[in-house]
């Protein structure tokens, strides 16, 4: 009865190989700030179950930079399996995270045994790093205002797949200022300005976004200018 059984990544797994996966796995809770993955670390693959994890590297001074966020469905550290290297980036819980870990020597014997789910393993992975390019071709290409339209857009929907109305980004203005790669204060003048528009609000320190369209346009370039 795991739900990783309804995982798309897994749900077409020969019966035998996905029972031989379930039976090793270890289901943990993570709060706030616990690291599933240190930077340098070797093997540990994670299938996320619920919350949200971030992958960061550090940089100069020690400075973070979030290259993606981890959520309801998706494997942290199959690329260091993939590879057979130490972990380039560390993963921690940026919210309550409930979490599997996932023998390494399980997912060997998929990508050599079962070729429909190491197809899907390699597109899960294939996916998170479009969407690193993705993030650096919008560094190096849009304004900080743009960018944060487009990140916002981008973790509403992924906490709020069914795209509600009132979508909620719950993230600490530091995360979402690593996320972008500018500084707490210059992202606080974007925010404050966009809820004076009335196209964000905050409430219990949650952003809610108001208007989705204008967002949107902003994240394009198209929007209003402050």
């Amino acid at each position: 009865n795991c739900w990783i059984n309804n995982f798309s990544a897994f749900k077409n797994c020969a019966p035998e190989i996905r029972n031989q996966i379930l039976k090793n796995t270890q289901t943990k809770k993570y709060t706030k700030g616990d690291i599933l993955i240190k930077e340098g670390d070797v093997g540990g693959v994670f299938c996320i179950q619920s919350g949200i994890v971030k992958v960061s590297k550090k940089g100069k001074k020690n400075k973070e930079f979030i290259l993606w966020l981890a959520g309801t469905g998706d494997l942290v550290g199959l690329d260091s399996l993939v590879n057979n290297e130490p972990s380039s980036f560390s993963a921690s819980a940026i919210n309550e995270v409930i979490a599997c870990s996932i023998l390494a020597s399980d997912l060997k014997i998929i990508l050599q045994k079962d070729p429909v789910v190491s197809v899907q393993l390699m597109k899960n992975l294939c996916d998170k790093l479009n969407f690193i390019e993705q993030r650096i071709t919008s560094i190096s290409r849009k304004k900080i205002r743009e960018q944060c339209a487009e990140m916002l857009i981008s973790m509403a929907t992924q906490d709020s797949p069914e795209h509600n109305k009132n979508m909620c980004v719950n993230y600490s203005i530091k995360d979402l200022a690593c996320l972008i790669g500018t500084t707490k204060n210059y992202l606080y003048k974007i925010l404050l300005e966009l809820t004076d528009k009335k196209i964000l609000s905050v409430r219990n320190r949650k952003i809610f976004i108001n208007n989705m369209s204008e967002l949107s346009a902003i994240a394009i370039g198209n929007g209003s200018s402050a």
